[in-house]
C-alpha cells in the first residue's frame, strides 16, 4: 500500500490549533505537540491547503502533502500570506489519460496547481530548520525535482525536510487514516 499523507503543523500550541480548527468552520483531529509544531487533519481535505483554514491562521503554519508514488508538497502561510510553496510531482499527466476538460474543472478546483504558483523563499525554510536547531547547509538539494535524485534518495527529501523543521508527525499521517490505524491515533483530540 503506497503512503498518502496530508498534515497541517502550526508553530503553537494544541490549543491554538483547536482555535483555528474552530474559527475555520472544519473538522479534525489535533496531535499532541511535538517539538515547536502542534499537528492536525482536516476531514474532507482534497491534497491542496484548505481556503479556511489558510484564511483563518493567525500564526507560521505548514501544509505538508507526501503521495509516496506520485510526488509532495509544501506550502508555508505566516498568517494567510502563502510565503513559501514547492511541489514535486513525478507523474506524467498523459499517464492518467485525462481529457483537456477534466484537466481543466482539475486546475480549476485547485487538485492540480501549475508551477509558476511556486514561491520558492528557500530564507523561509532555512529560518524555521535553524530555529529547530537544525542543520541547514544541505537545504537546496533536498528541494530537487530530478527523478533519478528523488528515487536514488534513500529517505525521501519530503521526510528530510519535516525533521530538519523539527516536525516529527508527518509519515503517514492524514485524516482518511483515523480509522485505518486507531492505535496511532489513541491520543489525538478530535475537533
Amino acid at each position: 500500500m503506497s503512503e498518502f499523507s496530508q498534515s497541517y503543523h502550526l508553530l503553537g500550541s494544541v490549543e491554538e490549533a483547536i482555535g483555528l480548527i474552530n474559527r475555520a468552520g472544519e473538522e479534525g483531529f489535533v496531535f499532541e505537540k511535538a517539538n515547536q509544531w502542534t499537528t492536525f487533519v482536516i476531514l474532507g481535505d482534497q491534497f491542496v491547503p484548505s481556503d479556511a483554514i489558510t484564511e483563518s491562521n493567525q500564526g507560521l503554519l505548514v501544509h505538508y502533502v507526501y503521495a509516496e508514488d506520485h510526488g509532495w508538497n509544501m506550502s508555508i502561510f505566516k498568517q494567510s500570506e502563502l510565503v513559501f510553496k514547492f511541489d514535486c510531482s513525478w507523474d506524467n499527466m498523459e499517464d492518467f489519460g485525462l481529457t483537456e476538460e477534466e484537466l481543466a474543472e482539475m486546475y480549476d478546483s485547485g487538485q492540480l496547481r501549475a508551477p509558476a504558483d511556486e514561491i520558492f523563499d528557500l530564507k523561509v525554510v532555512r529560518k524555521l530548520v535553524e530555529e529547530a536547531g537544525n542543520e541547514a547547509a544541505d537545504l537546496e538539494s533536498l528541494f530537487t525535482k530530478d527523478e533519478e535524485v528523488i528515487f536514488a534518495m534513500e529517505t525521501p527529501s519530503a521526510y528530510q525536510i519535516a525533521e530538519k523543521l523539527g516536525i516529527s508527525n508527518y509519515a503517514w499521517i492524514s485524516a482518511d487514516s483515523i480509522d485505518v490505524n486507531d492505535e496511532f491515533y489513541k491520543n489525538v483530540i478530535k475537533v
